[in-house]
């Protein structure tokens, strides 16, 4: 019995500085935040942050709003610091973000065209095999690669020009048989 009587007299006291508070309160939020819900949510936040703490009711009035006044400001310091690492995109621009990863079917297509490159590639030249490890897997540049081969830049240069067309014209051939 005594604890229900506790929690009433706590409801009415919460009650009451809810009632006398609000207004100040709900004001100061406005004149900071221009989304109504948001200043709605961000009143919800300190009041029950208010309610809380036990301590707040043996305060005066004018220090219960200094302290109401402080805890909105950090409740909206907070909502500021969370917004700005939320990346909000306008809708029109909502098609650009959606999720990269492939479906079912550009996956197997991936696949396949992969497994084409790879056919085509076994039919190279291994010196022609090498030359494209080298630029693309080991990301060497051409006087790097001549280096290697113990030929001229401009010579490697030609062979890698010749070994991806020839390359080309082997994909598409098997491309074409499926």
């Amino acid at each position: 019995m005594q604890r229900m009587d506790e929690e009433v007299t706590q409801d009415e006291s919460n009650r009451a500085l809810y009632d006398r508070f609000t207004v100040t309160i709900y004001t100061y939020i406005c004149q900071q935040v221009s989304n109504t819900q948001d200043a709605e949510d961000l009143l919800v936040e300190v009041f029950l942050a208010a309610f809380r703490n036990e301590a707040l009711f043996s305060l005066s009035a004018e220090r219960q709003l200094a302290w109401l006044l402080r805890v909105t400001r950090n409740k909206m310091v907070d909502r500021y610091r969370h917004l700005s690492l939320l990346k909000q995109v306008p809708i029109e621009l909502a098609r650009e973000v959606e999720d990269s990863a492939p479906t079912p079917e550009q996956y197997i297509e991936q696949q396949e065209s992969y497994e084409r490159l790879y056919q085509a590639l076994e039919q190279l030249l291994p010196l022609q095999r090498e030359l494209i490890q080298l630029r693309y897997t080991k990301s060497l540049s051409f006087f790097e690669i001549a280096c290697i081969f113990e030929k001229s830049e401009g010579a490697v240069r030609k062979l890698f020009e010749r070994t991806l067309q020839q390359l080309r014209g082997i994909y598409y051939q098997i491309e074409g048989g499926k």
